[in-house]
């Protein structure tokens, strides 16, 4: 066929007037090349079958307007493949449009570029419409019919031009419109970027239920133009409109060109609502799919937003958003990706935002079933935000997997949804980076409860949440900030006031948390903390940061009202020469109740004397360590090695030493904790109601011992060294503005129990007074012995 090679030199395409029948049959072998296989017309339609092709596109050829679908075979050949029922002639729309002869059998070429394909006029239609794209109308009243490959339906045959300049938004409408009415297909995007303008909430792309959308690639560009001024969606519907159902938007670049819109203003304060540039919005859908496309620049409110938790099945996947910051209120919220209803995934998408746009959030996922997994995150505020819905019903069931999240600061974080509990979550084998310096905001959050402000309505609880093998890595930060909240900042953690059950929080790696590394429980210990399982986690150098309020610098810290806990196994390690964290395990009196809870096995290491192990009373721990111990020698012996410290109601069993029978004691009962040994040379200072000394050596010094400062006599337990600072357990009586000599304060103890027996007594009877009273003396002798008196 001699169009395949747009050779036309030999005369046989004479405008819109065809070479008749009577002409081929002189014209011999060239009749032979005007046949058109099948596979050839294929060919000849162009890049729209490849992208049919690559997004699983049926493959048949339908009759475009009035009357019903039919197969290039049954509309266009007689005999099948090998035999052409007419001739074929190049045409143009303004052609057809003037032609007043058409006939049947021909098929019209239409060579306008953008608009090419086949054209045969359908001498049984009178009444179809012109639309441009499908069905042109002669100024006779002829209708000639587009022979539409694989159900895809170019925007450029509806007269879009994809020039970069000319508004496309009104034929892109026109050709969805076009298609629903069909009952379906998809409109395709050839190479190009088409200008759109939507407006407040009067102008934008209606999609309709069974239309898909479907481009080249990053090529097929969907642009805002220049000073569109406020809108609010590219592509969407209200929640009172139809139903939206069975749409897939593929292989489209959106850009919303932040920086040539002057004239908008994105402000969450307006009351107008229709300032959030949207790209693609549904508030009542039902399967929908948008995969391979790069949103790239955005800059609204939300970018893909799909909210109705009663609305099923949506997925986003393979997407790529480049988040710039928009004309408005600095820092307004946003959200790359807000999915919230039923049985939906946001699978491996890509994220980025530069340093200072103030990118807010990458996902949203509520209600659930969902899964958020392969996603990657850089420069977002939050990765994840996970949510409830009154939806949810007995559990939301959302998983968030496989994620690497940088230059986060609540990378995954929980938010109740009024009194709608958020049930059976799974965060599991994520990676996340906290630019918790760097940004510098009030709050931080590696994964858990969103800690900040929320309507007092919002009291639902957590329950059934397991955060199982993640990687958290936070900043350093040395420098004390003015407008960081202490109690909002941890690397794994819940805090609302509201009740917490059912947590497991196991065999993740949480590095450099500056406050806590995992904190449960809040401040006004509201809500009850029950059945927590905090195990084999590895958490490096937590509560390095200079607080103010020392008692949140815990690598593990429990509050409020705890019942039922195990925290063990844990590996706590500071790796600092000079010592900055406090606490390893605090679950003080003061923050709390714990009942039923167990603290042990777990390995806690430090260069520089260890971390305070701070547990309440109630507190179960391992026995042996806490309340046992074992010395070779007699605590008077000057064999006893200087520096041991013994603990209050620690009981010292005494193993090894010469038995004098009746005298040695079987051990001691610690009563007031203490350290043996001498210690000279060491000095102190330190201001009045201070928790700080400052020695001038520590090298001698562990945390646990017991020192007396000579000035004012002050006996004191060092919870913390680092260099030559010392935390002690109580504030400071008397001012000690003088270096003062610093000594261990010995522990007060008795002896209990004896070792081998005492000779018998002699006979008494008959004995004089004075032999009474020497008898009741060496009896009593025997008693301080046995420690039953002490006078």
């Amino acid at each position: 066929m001699m169009m395949a090679d747009g050779n036309d030199s030999e005369g046989k395409w004479e405008g819109t007037v065809p070479l008749r029948q009577s002409d081929k049959a002189t014209a011999g072998a060239e009749a032979a090349e005007r046949t058109m296989s099948r596979r050839k017309l294929l060919a000849a339609l162009g890049a729209a079958g490849a992208a049919a092709v690559a997004y699983g596109t049926t493959l048949s050829i339908v009759n475009a307007g009035g009357g019903s679908p039919g197969s290039v075979t049954s509309t266009t050949y007689a005999g099948g493949e090998a035999a052409c029922c007419g001739d074929f002639v190049k045409s143009s729309i303004a052609s057809l449009r003037s032609n007043s002869s058409p006939e049947d059998g021909v098929l019209y070429y239409v060579t306008d570029p953008g608009q090419e394909g086949f054209f045969r006029y359908d001498s049984a239609d009178s009444s179809t419409s012109d639309n441009t794209g499908l069905v042109l109308v002669s100024s006779t009243g002829a209708r000639f019919k587009r022979i539409v490959e694989n159900s895809l339906y170019s925007v450029k045959w509806f007269g879009a031009k994809g020039d970069g300049s000319t508004d496309d938004l009104d034929v892109i409408q026109k050709a969805i419109d076009e298609v629903f009415a069909l009952g379906g297909g998809t409109v395709f995007f050839p190479k190009g970027t088409y200008i759109v303008a939507p407006y407040m909430q009067t102008r934008r792309i209606v999609p309709k239920s069974n239309v898909n959308l479907l481009g080249e690639g990053p090529n097929s560009v969907i642009k805002v133009k220049d000073d569109a001024g406020d809108y609010w969606t590219i592509i969407g519907n209200f929640q009172t409109w139809p139903k939206v159902s069975n749409v897939s938007i593929r292989g489209l670049r959106f850009d919303q060109n932040p920086t040539g819109n002057t004239t908008c203003n994105i402000d969450h304060r307006r009351t107008d609502y229709y300032w959030t540039q949207y790209c693609i919005s549904l508030f009542d859908y039902e399967n929908i799919v948008v995969e391979d496309c790069l949103f790239d620049p955005i800059c609204g409110w939300n970018t893909v937003v799909l909210n109705n938790p009663a609305s099923v099945g949506a997925s986003v996947n393979n997407c790529t958003f480049h988040f710039v910051h928009a004309r408005g209120y600095d820092g307004y919220d946003n959200s790359a990706v807000y999915m919230n209803g039923k049985r939906h995934t946001v699978t491996n998408c890509r994220f980025y935002a530069a340093p200072g746009e103030k990118a807010m959030g990458a996902i949203e996922t509520h209600t659930g079933q969902s899964v958020v997994s392969g996603n990657v995150s850089d420069g977002y505020v939050t990765g994840v935000h996970i949510q409830s819905s009154e939806q949810s019903g007995e559990h939301a069931d959302i998983t968030v997997t496989g994620n690497t999240f940088t230059n986060a600061v609540h990378a995954i974080q929980f938010w109740p949804y009024k009194q709608y509990p958020l049930k059976n979550v799974t965060v599991s084998g994520n990676t996340i980076s906290l630019a918790n310096a760097a940004k510098a905001r009030t709050m931080m959050v590696g994964i858990g409860a969103f800690p900040g402000y929320l309507p007092p309505d919002h009291t639902g609880s957590f329950e059934n949440i397991a955060i199982v093998g993640n990687t958290i890595t936070c900043e350093e930060e040395w420098t004390k900030r003015g407008n960081l909240l202490e109690a909002f900042c941890y690397g794994i953690g819940f805090v609302r006031e509201t009740d917490v059950r059912n947590i497991v929080i196991s065999d993740n790696i949480i590095k450099n948390a500056p406050i806590t590394g995992i904190h449960i429980g809040n401040t006004n210990k509201i809500g009850t903390m029950a059945n927590l399982q905090i195990t084999d986690n590895v958490i490096i150098n937590a509560g390095h940061y200079p607080a103010g309020n020392e008692a949140y610098k815990a690598a593990i810290l429990l509050r409020s009202t705890v019942e039922g806990a195990v925290v063990s196994g844990n590996s706590i390690r500071e790796t600092y020469e000079t010592s900055q964290g406090l606490y390893s395990i605090r679950l003080n009196a003061a923050d709390g109740t714990f009942t039923n809870v167990e603290v042990s096995d777990n390995r806690i290491t430090s260069k520089q004397g260890g971390l305070w192990l701070d547990l309440h009373g109630s507190v179960k721990t391992d026995a042996a360590d806490k309340y046992l111990k074992y010395t070779p020698v007699n605590f008077d012996d000057p064999l006893l090695e200087s520096g041991t410290t013994y603990q209050a109601g620690t009981v010292v069993l005494a193993v090894g030493n010469t038995v004098d029978p009746g005298k040695s004691p079987a051990g001691y009962r610690i009563v007031g904790g203490g350290t043996f040994g001498v210690l000279a040379g060491v000095t102190a200072t330190g201001a009045v109601g201070s928790y700080k000394v400052s020695v001038n050596d520590a090298s001698a010094l562990k945390v646990g011992q017991w020192i007396r400062i000579a000035t004012g006599n002050q006996v004191r337990r060092i919870n913390r060294i680092a260099g030559t600072e010392l935390r002690v357990n109580a504030p400071l009586s008397a001012a000690v503005t003088v270096p003062s000599a610093v000594s261990f304060s010995p522990p007060a103890y008795y002896a209990i129990g004896h070792t081998g027996s005492l000779p018998a007594l002699a006979d008494t009877s008959g004995s004089t007074l004075t032999e009474l009273e020497d008898e009741m003396n060496r009896l009593k002798q025997a008693m301080r012995d046995f420690g039953m008196i002490q006078t």
